[in-house]
């Protein structure tokens, strides 16, 4: 990638140019390892979508288990990952993992919920299992989607790892070990991205002729997603929390952004900014709650996303989110078929403010105005619509490199729109006005007609505007632009011969384009609709099982299938990527499935078939918590749990509180505890079967008649301000139980990421040319007391 540019990929976050901000601070495969609730080599087995715990949509994939690396699961797990389609309504995140039926991955997974798992931090947490070019089997991540820094802040460049090596490192690691770092294998250079536009940034020029579809993302099936309320105003609010550290507390990068996209003279789009929410509308991409938004410091751990940190040798993952919330019902726009956008959101991972050297007003004003991009149904503009391969790839696409929407937004634009961003929102929302140009419009469709086998017809358009007009025939439905008709280039075409095909043509102008009505030649005797001759059949598996569903069929060829979830002739539910004659399916939930075959000249649906999962399994519940208590120095105490679910339960005791698991009870595992001592702790027990587990409550043993004192601070550290280069000197005074010991870090009171080295007595010396905070923990043998935050801040 060039130096001179920044990532923008998932939620486009730009540092200065200096420091090369990304999307992604990717953290070192051994704090992934650290910090996953769960890892484990699974095959994914069919998606389906369905209501989220909060109104959205999500999409659940059930994960066949084959080793459990960290952590304790039955046989299957769900992966639950936000957006798909349910009832008609589509929701569509960037850079959120999908998977395919039958992919072997190893998965760092964290809880989310009940019988609920996502990928950890998203994207980085999926690793695929490959053949290189040699033939050595190796684990890749989506490459395409991983921008941004190592822990260090310099620019990540993802590798391959060597598989055999890598899960030897993960199962060491995942132990508590220390494993070499020995499994990198370079991975082959990417193709640099192709331009394939011609045309400048003023509206005169010739548009490329891309259909609009072309330039978004694919939301359900092969659509798009457009909003159709435009020019009307569609409103946008910034949240009641504010970015600290961002020019206007991000409101200036989100007025900035909206008038990039709207300043478009040959579009209709018409955002406007409405001002601070009132506090009502807080869902944003979480669920539909009637307002667009952007909202910073926001809490996405319900995705498997930890809260930033900005430190030395820190690690986050995302930054943040955007795209469309929801989208239902469809529209057309020059002949071609959309969802229709209904709420778009922007959401940014809380825990930024702490990092004030990313704000650089320009190239923010610029990451902002790229996740409006995306709000508004546009994709990345060197990548394909699915946003898993580069542009270049697939031959329908204009691409570029330096584009508000390319996955890298050069520094220094200020959210100023390039040509394919022009080219997007002209093609997707057309209806602006620049001048006496009159954009095309057919006035005689081409028709559809039957001709014998062998036989031929003319089809035929005619159409109005400024000349000259250029005429574009292609095969198949209007808005396919897979397949050009070589020479097709004027306004009739002559067409036959043995099978039936579809056709239709473009016209455009210096000032648009428009697409005609699909025309069917029809070659009679030619085609026989699907018959199925083997149904799938009902099945009942065990509880974690799997089993395979499949089709027989004729017809005339080719023929399409495409699995649903449900009764037969219910589409609301479409198994995502099911599209062959056979489907892997289980878990731990009953389901029915059926399939429709289709060809050119008709479709027929399968019967039901109903997976039965036998052998359910009930997660544990406590009836009977531990009880506080109090014992002289010296004594003892039992502390038990009672609990009911489907066995064998496991116990495993923990010092701390309730659900903190860094202190395990070495070999406890029973029902009950023996305690004591002379210092005051707490302790809980977690409950666990195959299917789930639960916490106790936290249970507390206070020993009574203790001769240690707890640390109490007396005089806190203060903030500050001195002059660049400048120095001053923080202290603390406390009391208690002697010895005290002092350990002072960076950053926020409570943050342990960023101890200083030394820092290790009741004051010490601070200063240079960046504002920083600090902090104190002071520690005695009974227990230990954080300071306040103090800030020296360099003027």
């Amino acid at each position: 990638m060039s130096r001179s540019s920044v990532a923008a990929s998932l939620a486009a976050f730009v540092l200065a140019p200096s420091l090369f901000a990304a999307t992604f601070v990717v953290p070192t495969d051994r704090d992934l390892v650290r910090r996953a609730h769960g890892i484990v080599i699974a095959t994914a087995m069919a998606s389906y979508s369905q209501p989220g715990t909060d109104a959205a949509v999500e999409t659940v994939t059930p994960m066949l288990i084959e080793e459990t690396i960290k952590g304790h699961f039955n046989s299957t797990i769900n992966v639950v990952e936000p957006g798909g389609t349910y009832g008609g309504v589509s929701m569509v995140l960037a850079g959120v993992p999908r998977f395919e039926t039958g992919q072997r991955m190893l998965l760092f997974v964290a809880s989310t919920g009940k019988d609920r798992w996502a990928v950890t931090d998203l994207v980085l947490g999926k690793f695929t299992f490959v053949d290189g070019e040699n033939g050595q089997r190796l684990l890749v991540r989506d490459e395409d989607e991983i921008v941004g820094w190592d822990p260090n802040l310099q620019p990540h460049v993802e590798t391959h790892r060597a598989a055999d090596r890598f899960l030897q490192f993960v199962r060491t690691e995942a132990r508590g070990g220390m494993a070499p770092v020995d499994y990198a294998v370079p991975a082959a250079p990417a193709a640099p991205t192709q331009v394939r536009s011609t045309r400048g940034l003023t509206p005169s020029i010739m548009i490329a002729p891309y259909s609009a579809t072309s330039y978004t993302m694919t939301v359900s099936g092969s659509m798009g997603s457009r909003w159709t309320v435009f020019p009307s105003a569609v409103n946008w609010y910034t949240g009641t929390t504010a970015e600290p550290g961002a020019p206007g507390g991000g409101v200036t990068a989100a007025q900035t952004a909206i008038a990039s996209w709207d300043n478009d003279c040959a579009s209709n789009v018409n955002y406007v900014y409405a001002g601070t929410d009132n506090g009502t509308h807080t869902q944003g991409l979480h669920a539909a709650d009637g307002a667009n938004t952007i909202l910073f410091e926001r809490d996405l751990s319900t995705w498997g996303v930890s809260p930033f940190t900005c430190s030395s040798g820190g690690y986050s993952g995302t930054l943040g989110i955007g795209g469309v919330t929801t989208a239902s019902g469809t529209n057309t726009v020059n002949g071609e078929s959309f969802v229709t956008t209904q709420e778009g959101d922007v959401e940014m991972n809380r825990g930024l403010a702490n990092c004030t050297l990313l704000f650089n007003s320009g190239d923010f004003n610029s990451a902002v105005t790229h996740e409006l991009g995306h709000t508004l149904g546009f994709r990345h503009s060197d990548q394909n619509r699915p946003g898993n391969a580069a542009c270049s790839t697939d031959s329908t696409l204009e691409c570029s490199s330096s584009a508000i929407m390319t996955a890298f937004v050069t520094a220094g634009r200020n959210a100023a729109l390039a040509a394919w961003d022009q080219h997007a929102v002209d093609a997707v929302y057309p209806g602006g006005s620049c001048g006496t140009c009159t954009a095309p419009a057919i006035t005689s469709q081409p028709q559809s007609t039957t001709i014998p086998s062998g036989g031929s017809t003319t089809l035929s358009v005619a159409a109005s505007g400024t000349g000259p007009l250029s005429y574009q025939w292609y095969v198949g439905t209007s808005g396919n632009t897979a397949s050009p008709i070589s020479g097709g280039t004027s306004t009739s075409i002559l067409v036959g011969g043995t099978q039936t095909y579809s056709y239709w043509v473009r016209v455009s102008n210096a000032c648009g384009s428009v697409n005609s009505n699909t025309a069917t030649v029809t070659v009679s005797g030619s085609c026989t609709p699907p018959a199925i001759t083997s149904q799938p059949q009902s099945a009942t598996i065990p509880s974690g099982g799997s089993t395979t569903l499949s089709v027989s069929a004729t017809g005339t060829g080719p023929l399409s299938y495409q699995w649903y979830v449900g009764a037969s002739g219910d589409t609301s539910h479409p198994a995502q990527g099911q599209t062959s004659p056979s489907i892997l399916v289980g878990g731990t939930q009953t389901y029915s499935y059926w399939v429709r075959v289709s060809n050119a000249c008709g479709s027929v649906n399968s019967n039901t078939a109903t997976v039965t999962v036998s052998g359910s399994c009930t997660p544990p519940s406590i009836t009977s918590q531990p009880q506080s208590t109090t014992i002289p120095s010296g004594g003892s105490t039992t502390l038990s749990v009672s609990a009911t679910g489907t066995g064998p339960l496991s116990y495993q005791w923990y010092v701390g509180a309730s659900g903190d698991t860094s202190h395990p009870a070495q070999g406890q595992t029973s029902p009950s505890i023996l305690v004591g001592g002379t210092q005051t702790y707490s302790y809980w027990v977690r409950v666990s079967n195959a299917c789930g587990f639960a916490n106790s409550a936290t249970a507390t043993v206070t020993v009574s008649g203790s001769s240690c004192t707890p640390p109490t601070i007396t005089s806190q550290p203060q903030s500050t301000t001195i002059p660049s280069g400048g120095a001053t000197t923080l202290s603390v005074a406390a009391t208690g139980t002697a010895p005290l010991s002092y350990q002072w870090y960076v950053g926020t009171s409570g943050n342990t990421a960023s101890p200083i080295q030394g820092g290790t007595s009741t004051s010490i010396y601070v200063g240079g040319t960046q504002t920083y905070s600090y902090w104190v923990r002071v520690s005695n043998a009974c227990g230990s007391v954080n300071s306040v935050t103090a800030t020296v801040t360099v003027q």
